[in-house]
């Protein structure tokens, strides 16, 4: 195997237009019903600050945790979080299927953790629920004070219990008998039936959510209902004084920093029928309610668009930011839903197991309670250092390959010995375990898919830096996602180097320096961001029907995928996805909506100059995207297809004696390079074919995997454990006769690179070959 010739790497930006119209061969539809648009605030990596994750105890703590750190904690069920203004975060745990304790935790700015009320039952309490020794039968909501006191929500004891710094506790609301009489009094001397949840107002006042009502407790103790008419109601009286509306089962509250007074009114479910309901609703300042969010019927639908015309699915919980942002949970999903203060509602990129509590701490983070999993995690929400530092994308480096010999193909990763090492020196020292697929990104990055088919911990990929350094930027790590249903899979919202990949096939990169990844073995297409954050693209993980086609204009993070082979960005940062299971290539809008771009389902190969969409694809494979939009295709092995701008879908270029083609990528004049077994050939605009390196005249085979462009026009190729650079040949094609005229006998080829064997360096042998035409 030969020595790489080491050679400093910096590179033009690839340029990509964005925004405008949309330039592919599938027009990019506006959003509507259907979409999950992501969040264009990106949070920061989740990161668990209590729960060790194993079963700990409803009503307390294990004795060695007492004190100890909070991650390490084993804890019960969570059901409720809240954080003080001195950064303090309180965990309820209780378990709803069992009469063994309830508890509420604190976990101290320096990660300690320690309980402050609830623990083990000692006492018989009311109907057959056991009391703890303060007197909490389950605590179901809490809030914190202004001067540090906590108040708790107790749904068995039918009370509200405040907390004070020093422990001591007393009851505010409640008299633990089931009802709701009692207003215009003391709120001790009032009835309370079931409350789910509380909050504390501006001016010190609480609200409490108790069964179908919204009653407010004033500084003075005297109790007020402000909103509801009674439980299992359909909800009305939008647009009207709360006071008279009806909730259809009211379960969280929050407050905002103007005063409103937001809740969610889920459905209502008993023996005899069930009454559906699943919005977010808000009471302003003046009394009046109204619907924000949801509707009657279970959704996922409305991302991106207005909140008020989106579906929701029994979001339980809800957060309200300082400056007015809401987030509530998607439990079925495992998402997290954002309605911006502009009323637009979108989802972060985070996978959460068990959606069970929500809060905003004062650095401004989001605190999202596990109940199953009895952790607790911290996602940043944009405040200074949330995130990683990303890769700079916009940065413009001079193009070193511009006097660099065009005719010699130069190592830049791997020493040709198989492995996965050498990270953070130079590329061409390092190890490379199979490269089997390039991308280059906006700032000269070369990111290279390294596959092993040993283990998911050997699916990375890595980046050669315009300055020769190779990294790791996805895989390699023990976080597997390997759920399978709609939405965000298990790592979503965490480094990417945190995760094992699954069985990535192809990889391409947008011009903000996203990073995307098809996924054959999750069934999956992911992104990875700038700032190193992974997240679900398309599909779920499911395995397709016999005879199920994906149709048109469905969220692509709801669609089944069968087997993801290739991605690829079009020119206005759309992306195309093709799927060999499904013989079908799909586009996937900006708006995260996706549509068939090419493909009946079935295998074949008719349909040329008609409908892309109505023509038959035989597996396809590696896809690129032209300057123009035109979308390549390689198909079957031994064709490539090309869908213009105006859907129409044609035979590019075709031979049976072509040996399989394995990469694909297309240069910013339109011409087509493949890579095949034996050789890596290039196709005119004119369908002139040139072979530009061939195994016959190398003293290897060449198996060329992989093959990109550079923003110059600088061409890469992987072969087995490397990775070379030829450098743009700006000559024209030699026509036949003009050959024989100039050497008096036809030239069959050229050698453009010499093997100087004695001094140990490598040079690469180039031929062109005459001009010729896939027939």
């Amino acid at each position: 195997m030969f020595r790489a010739v080491l050679l400093t790497l910096s590179l033009l930006c690839t340029t990509i237009s964005i925004g405008g119209g949309v330039s592919g061969a599938v027009a990019s539809a506006p959003a509507r019903a259907g979409t999950a648009a992501v969040s264009p605030v990106e949070p920061g990596p989740l990161e668990t600050v209590a729960g060790s994750g194993e079963r700990g105890y409803e009503w307390g703590l294990d004795g060695d945790d007492e004190g100890g750190l909070a991650t390490e904690a084993k804890l019960g069920e969570v059901s409720d979080v809240e954080v003080d203004h001195a950064g303090n975060l309180y965990i309820a745990t209780a378990s709803f299927y069992s009469t063994n304790g309830t508890s509420v935790h604190r976990v101290a700015p320096d990660g300690t953790i320690s309980r402050v009320a609830g623990g083990r039952p000692s006492e018989a309490g009311v109907s057959h629920w056991d009391l703890t020794p303060d007197g909490l039968g389950r605590v179901s909501g809490v809030a914190v004070g202004p001067d540090g006191e906590l108040y708790v929500a107790d749904d068995r004891a039918n009370q509200v219990v405040r907390v004070d710094p020093g422990g001591e506790s007393t009851v505010v609301a409640g008299t633990r008998e089931d009802g709701n009489a009692g207003d215009v009094g003391p709120a001790t001397s009032a009835q309370l039936e079931s409350p789910k949840d509380v909050a504390v107002g501006n001016s010190g006042e609480l609200y409490v959510v108790d069964a179908g009502y919204i009653r407010r407790i004033d500084t003075d103790g005297i109790i007020t209902t402000i909103a509801g008419t009674g439980l299992g109601e359909p909800s009305s009286g939008d647009g009207g004084p709360a006071v008279e509306a009806t909730f259809t089962r009211p379960w969280d509250i929050e407050i905002d920093a103007a005063g409103n007074i937001y809740v969610n009114d889920l459905t209502w479910r008993n023996e005899d029928n069930e009454i559906p309901s699943h919005r977010i609703r808000r009471i302003d300042t003046d009394g009046i309610i109204t619907t924000i969010a949801g509707g009657e019927t279970c959704g996922h639908t409305g991302g991106g668009g207005p909140a008020a015309d989106a579906e929701l699915c029994d979001p339980s919980e809800i957060a309200v930011a300082a400056d007015g942002t809401i987030y509530l949970d998607d439990p079925e999903y495992h998402q997290i839903r954002v309605i911006s203060p502009d009323g637009t509602i979108n989802r972060l990129p985070t996978y959460v197991h068990d959606l069970a509590a929500l809060a905003i701490g004062p650095d401004g983070a989001l605190y999202v309670g596990d109940g199953t999993l009895r952790q607790v995690h911290r996602i940043p929400l944009g405040e200074p250092g949330a995130a990683p530092d990303g890769r700079d994308t916009s940065a413009v480096a001079p193009d070193l390959w511009a006097d660099a010999d065009p005719h010699v193909a130069t190592g830049v990763a791997g020493t040709g010995t198989d492995g996965s090492f050498g990270d953070g020196g130079p590329a061409t020292d390092a190890q490379l375990s199979s490269a089997s697929d390039l991308a280059v990104g906006p700032d000269g990055t070369v990111y290279v898919l390294d596959h092993d088919n040993d283990g998911w911990h050997w699916v990375r990929v890595r980046t050669i830096d315009p300055d020769g350094t190779i990294t790791t930027v996805a895989g390699g790590g023990d976080q597997r996602g390997d759920s399978r249903e709609p939405g965000p899979t298990w790592g979503d919202g965490q480094l990417a180097t945190e995760q094992a990949l699954g069985n990535v096939r192809g990889i391409d990169v947008a011009p903000d320096g996203t990073l995307f990844m098809a996924d054959r073995g999750l069934r999956r297409v992911r992104s990875v961001s700038p700032a190193g954050l992974v997240s679900t693209v398309a599909g779920t993980g499911e395995i397709p029907e016999a005879g199920d086609v994906p149709w048109s204009g469905v969220a692509a993070t709801h669609m089944v995928l069968g087997s993801p082979e290739d991605v690829a960005v079009a020119p206005d940062g759309s992306l195309y996805v093709s799927d060999s299971q499904r013989h079908q290539v799909f586009h996937i809008g900006r708006d995260g909506e996706v549509q068939v771009a090419a493909g009946i389902g079935t295998a074949g190969s008719s349909g040329d100059d008609g409908p892309a969409t109505e023509a038959e694809l035989d597996t396809p494979s590696d896809i690129d995207v032209g300057a123009d939009g035109t979308l390549y295709i390689a198909d079957g092995g031994n064709r490539i297809r090309a869908v213009g701008p105006d859907g129409v879908i044609t035979t590019f270029a075709a031979d049976v004696s072509l040996r399989g083609i394995r990469g694909l990528a297309v240069d910013d004049s339109g011409t087509v390079y493949s890579s095949e077994v034996g050789s890596i050939r290039k196709i005119g605009t004119d369908g002139t074919v040139t072979t530009i390196i061939d195994s016959r005249d190398l003293p290897f085979v060449l198996a060329a995997d992989g093959v990109a462009f550079d923003g110059t026009g600088n061409l890469y190729f992987s072969q087995e454990h490397q990775v070379f650079v030829l450098p743009r040949v700006d000559e024209e094609v030699i026509p036949e006769e003009a050959e024989e005229e100039a050497t008096g006998t036809p030239w069959p080829w050229a050698i453009i690179g010499v093997l100087v064997a004695a001094a140990g360096v490598a040079g690469y042998v180039l031929i062109r070959r005459r001009p010729g035409r896939f027939g």
